[in-house]
Order: C-alpha cells, then structure tokens, then sequence
C-alpha cells in the first residue's frame, strides 16, 4: 500500500512541476467578426514564424454565422492565395466548407516558413456577419523574450498613437515593402500590408478596427497610397508597422514535366523519329546502287 502512495505522490509531483509548461502554451491564436456583403471575401492570415514563438505542429478554426446566411471556408498556402486574390486557379489544402452557416476544420504538420490563410466568403444574396476563431498550438512567450529564440525579423517603421474609439490614424507609402504589423496592447491582431510596385492610380484605402481585427486584414495597395486606419471599437487600439525585408519569398519548386507540356513533347518526339527513320532509308537507298556498281566493276577486273 506504501508503494502506492509513493507512487502517485510522484505522478502528482511531475503534473505540478508540467502544469506552467503547459499553461504557457495558449491555443487561441486570434478571431474576430466578418462584416461580407454579397459575393466578396475577406483573409485572415496564420503565420508559424519561429521568430515569433515556438510552434507546435496544429491549427484548427472554427466559423459561426449570425443569424441567417451562408459562408465558404478555404484554407490556402501563400502561393494559391495570390492565384485565389488575382482570379486565377488556386488549391485549397483542406476540401473546403461550402455554404455553410458554421463549420470548424483542423490541420497539422504546416511548416513555419510562409502564411497560411483562412478565407472566408459570402456566396449569397444577402449581408453576413460570420464569427471566427483561429487556434493555433505555439508558445507565446517569446513576444516577452523567452524562451530565448531568433530575434523577430522586423524592421519597425511608423507607429501610430494609441487611437480611442473614432480615432484615426494615417500614413502614405512612398516604395514597395511588406508590412507584418499588429496592435500593441493586443499582440494577437495582426494583419498583412503589401505594398507593391504597379501601373495603378494611388488611392485612399480604409481599414476599419472592430471586433478585436483590422478589416482588412491582408490588403495590397500601389505605392503612393495613403491608408486611413480608423478604430471602431470600444477599447483602445493602435497600429504598429513592421518591415518584412524582402518581402515573402517563395521557395523554388523543383521542375515538373506538366501534363500539358506532353501534348507537345510525344508527338514532337514521334516526328523527329519520322524523319529520322524517312532520312536513314534514303540514305540506305542511295548508298546501295553504288556498293552494287563497286561490286560489278571489281567482279570484271577479276575476270580479265
């Protein structure tokens, strides 16, 4: 019976000593609402940098709509978002919830290097106004500088004041850089500007601040543009810019034979035999009337 105790004192010694560990890691990453009038989208971005904290291999996220209505989820890596934003074909790394009025989806083993990003979309008539909550296992503690790790690969820029409720802040971008910015007494909203070079008249562009989120949260604008961030929230909030240097970088895929280039390559390589085979008996053709005249004139010369 003394063995027992022993025992479970120790279990319960090793589950006082984990439980900070496990304290530390927060699932809850970020969420906020969703204003979509019909037919339009809006992103949200999950970004695994090691250089913000300590990733542990799980995302999941779960979209309730208010009232009546319908959303689609997808979830893309950065390249098929460009492809999804410009228009063009784009694979969804989950099979995507389509017009649902809530849903949740989890994946795992994502890697650290580029974004992720939650779309969310109306496909009907009407305005919706979705919830969204994303989860994420990290360790956040390396916002405060522990555990120790890579130091944040930022250059910070402008920062506004904090900003009360009406409050606004704003500031023209003059050349092309990617901004990864967030609120400073709330690290978990955080939101993706690009700034690129483009045949494109310069605008004013307005982000909105409400629900706990900056709407929109991935936004890409001309350089010349002015954006206008306006808070619409109760509480306080600000706007802090972090420079990306060099912006996001695509890793170099290795090269593919595409299905389509082999329409090209087998009835070229067919032809090329073609010829090659038509040119070898034309070649045979010429040569043995000759070997039969050699042939000929030597049997004569022997005879003589």
């Amino acid at each position: 019976m003394r063995g027992w105790a022993v025992l479970l004192l120790i279990v319960l010694c090793i589950a006082a000593i984990s439980a900070p560990a496990r304290a530390a890691h927060k699932p809850f990453y970020k969420s906020s609402i969703d204003d979509l009038a019909p037919g339009t989208w809006e992103a949200h971005f999950v970004w695994l940098r090691s250089d913000y904290f300590n990733y542990m291999g799980e995302v999941w996220w779960q979209v309730s709509v208010n009232g009546s209505g319908v959303v689609d989820i997808l979830f893309l890596d950065l390249e098929s978002f460009y492809s999804f934003r410009d228009g063009g074909p784009y694979r969804t790394l989950l099979s995507p919830l389509e017009s649902v009025s809530s849903g949740s989806q989890y994946i795992s083993q994502l890697t650290s290097d580029l974004p992720y990003f939650l779309i969310l979309r109306n496909p009907g008539n009407t305005m919706v106004q979705a919830n969204w909550t994303i989860f994420a296992e990290v360790d956040w503690r390396r916002w405060q500088g522990e555990p120790p790790g890579p130091t944040i690969n930022l250059t910070w820029g402008q920062s506004s004041p904090l900003l009360g409720q009406g409050g606004s802040w704003e500031t023209t971008f003059t050349k092309p850089e990617t901004y990864i910015y967030h609120c400073e007494p709330h690290f978990d909203m955080t939101a993706i500007l690009e700034v690129i070079q483009a045949n494109a008249t310069p605008s004013r562009v307005e982000v909105k601040i409400y629900g706990m989120g900056f709407h929109p949260e991935v936004l890409r604008v001309p350089v010349g543009t002015t954006v206008n961030w306006t808070n619409l929230d109760s509480m306080e909030h600000s706007v802090h810019l972090g420079i990306l240097e060099g912006g996001f970088i695509m890793p170099e895929r290795p090269w593919q034979l595409e299905w389509w280039w082999s329409l090209l390559v087998v009835p070229a390589a067919i032809g090329a035999l073609l010829v090659f085979r038509r040119r070898r008996r034309k070649a045979e053709g010429t040569s043995k009337p000759a070997l039969e005249s050699r042939t000929e004139v030597w049997s004569r010369n022997k005879h003589k």
